[in-house]
């Protein structure tokens, strides 16, 4: 295994998977292979919650804003949402990005519109408070990149910064994405034996677009597939995208960590 310790950009340590208190798992991996994360707040009511384990560690730090599962019905959105953004935003230093926000189309019963508005309205919020942007898209390529074409096309906020997390798009959007200046992340996804789409895009993004994430608890990359997953696993990935580009997984971890230092504006 590797010595120099990884970052990990996207991690959900609130989840139910963990059990009511995941503070001895977080210190664990902090201990030994983990230098921090950014740990993901995705609706309101989740928000307390993510600031406080941010404000537990130095190198833990936070991002806050509406998964598209939580905007598909509006009436269950409080219409001063983008209000409490702010709020939470300027509550605590440690919040250093708007997000994960954006479009997912996998489930029946989503709200195209209301997603979309949603979208549109945390893009501009991010813009406005000058912190970088985490998309979620899933199964809406062309809606996500018109979106971020727009949005890039009227930036005027200073640094662009917007990385689309967890990703699970084509190698067209991948190479529309990073002509923006759009990052991508991946997951332990990039491990599984069906990830050739992925690879492939992998193998395509310069390593100074790049990030390393878990999305735990989800996303255990192998051999633990299936199983709960925390930010220690991300070494499986690096190695991975070592493997794809054949150079050293310390090379790996060392450029993402960099990459996530000037993304999130961070020193750890």
């Amino acid at each position: 295994m590797l010595k120099t310790k990884l970052f990990d950009t996207h991690a959900h340590y609130d989840d139910k998977a963990y059990g009511k208190d995941s503070a001895g798992l977080i210190k664990r991996i902090l201990d030994e292979n983990v230098a921090g994360f950014i740990q993901i707040g995705c609706r309101l009511k989740e928000i307390p919650r993510t600031l406080e384990i941010a404000s537990t560690h130095a190198n833990v730090y936070a991002a806050i804003g509406i998964h598209p599962h939580y905007v598909n019905d509006f009436a269950k959105l409080p219409h001063d949402y983008l209000a409490q953004l702010e709020v939470f935003a300027a509550s605590s230093e440690k919040v250093k990005a708007i997000g994960e926000m954006g479009l997912d189309y996998h489930y029946d019963g989503y709200n195209r519109e209301n997603q979309i508005k949603a979208f549109r309205e945390q893009l501009r919020l991010a813009e406005k408070l000058g912190l970088p942007a985490i998309i979620h898209s899933r199964e809406a390529d062309e809606d996500a990149l018109a979106i971020l074409e727009e949005f890039r096309k009227n930036f005027k906020g200073g640094d662009f910064k917007v990385v689309v997390h967890c990703y699970s798009g084509g190698l067209e959007m991948s190479r529309r994405l990073l002509e923006m200046g759009i990052m991508l992340s991946f997951t332990g996804v990039l491990t599984f034996k069906n990830a050739k789409n992925a690879v492939e895009v992998c193998r395509e993004t310069p390593l100074d677009m790049l990030m390393l994430e878990t999305d735990c608890p989800y996303m255990a990359p192998e051999p633990f597939r299936g199983k709960v997953c925390d930010s220690s696993m991300a070494w499986y990935t690096a190695e991975k995208i070592a493997e794809i580009k054949g150079i050293s997984a310390a090379e790996v971890v060392t450029a993402c960590n960099d990459n996530a230092r000037k993304f999130f504006a961070i020193d750890f």
